[in-house]
């Protein structure tokens, strides 16, 4: 065999071990309980609900997420004919969106409650079972016991309210260091600091939203997500990173696709969730304005195929 067939063969070869050390990996996991969700505004595609719904159906899609503002203001009639569009494709909610509720004004909490009590209601009446909020990982004006204090309190009260309705809340932690050392006093930016908070807060329905990227950023791991349960993850989104720029240098935005750049690990944070059996949804936010400027059909090819491919990693 000479030179050239030897590397040929040899190259071959890996290719063919790489494939086998993949399928081997896949099939060493239980089936993935998670559903592919949709949201549509993250990858700038503007259209209604039905359209979305339908979208969803056409690109392979398990869920999509609710658009508050439309179920604010939709009749009856109108949430008959989405609701009833969702169980005929087959199509589930994902987790809604709650304005962050941290303010260490009480007044100005007290205005967050009413809004809360609004959303609850929308959600309980649309079936919207699981929303998030995120927290801020600095403060300049509260050290990081009295920024918890507070957050345990203002998320027990909040927790109660959607309780009440039937919803779950996730708390999303900010993992990017630029955002953590922004202000004087640094807070919360990882899973296990989060899960901490939700722990001190002692309700059922409260946990985590977890994000590839913000995982990524806090510089965790698989196993950190192994330390986590199916009742403490709420929701779930991924995304890839810019490449060639330092993870302690990177902004918080903006962001790739998942599966695009390959600097994100996307196969270990999938693989962890489907070990502790999440059954939640997975979205992606890019938070990346080259998709608002395509067509409803390619920025749907575009993070269709990138989510496909992520999920591949673990099938």
């Amino acid at each position: 065999m000479d030179r050239r067939a030897f590397l040929q063969t040899a190259a071959a070869a890996l290719v063919g071990s790489a494939l086998l050390t993949k399928r081997c990996v896949a099939a060493e996991l239980p089936p993935r309980k998670f559903t592919m969700n949709l949201n549509v505004e993250q990858i700038g595609v503007k259209t209604t609900p039905l359209e979305a719904v339908r979208l969803a159906r056409q690109y392979g899609y398990g869920a999509v997420t609710p658009m508050t503002g439309y179920l604010s203001k939709c009749s009856e009639g109108e949430l008959e004919q989405l609701l009833a569009e969702m169980k005929s494709n087959g199509i589930v909610w994902g987790a809604g969106v709650l304005s962050p509720f941290f303010e260490p004004n009480n007044a100005g909490f007290k205005d967050s409650l009413t809004e809360v009590r609004r959303t609850a209601r929308l959600y309980q009446r649309a079936g919207v079972t699981r929303c998030f909020t995120w927290t801020m990982s600095s403060s300049n004006t509260m050290t990081y016991l009295a920024n918890f204090r507070l957050h345990t309190q203002r998320v027990r009260e909040v927790g109660k309210i959607l309780a009440d309705h039937g919803i779950r809340l996730g708390i999303e932690y900010l993992g990017a260091r630029v955002l953590a050392v922004r202000q004087k006093f640094p807070f919360i930016r990882t899973s296990a600091e989060t899960k901490e908070l939700a722990t001190e807060v002692g309700l059922a329905n409260v946990g985590i939203a977890l994000d590839s990227w913000h995982w990524f950023q806090a510089g965790e791991t698989e196993e950190d997500i192994l330390k986590l349960t199916n009742n403490d993850v709420v929701a779930a989104d991924i995304c890839d990173a810019p490449a060639g720029i330092p993870r302690e240098q990177m902004p918080d935005s903006p962001r790739r696709l998942p599966c695009t750049t390959g600097v994100i690990d996307i196969g270990a944070f999938l693989r962890g969730l489907v070990k502790i059996g999440y059954d939640g949804p997975v979205g992606t936010e890019p938070f990346d304005k080259s998709l608002g400027e395509m067509s409803t059909e390619e920025a749907m090819t575009a993070a269709t195929a990138a989510m496909k491919k992520a999920f591949a990693l673990i099938e």
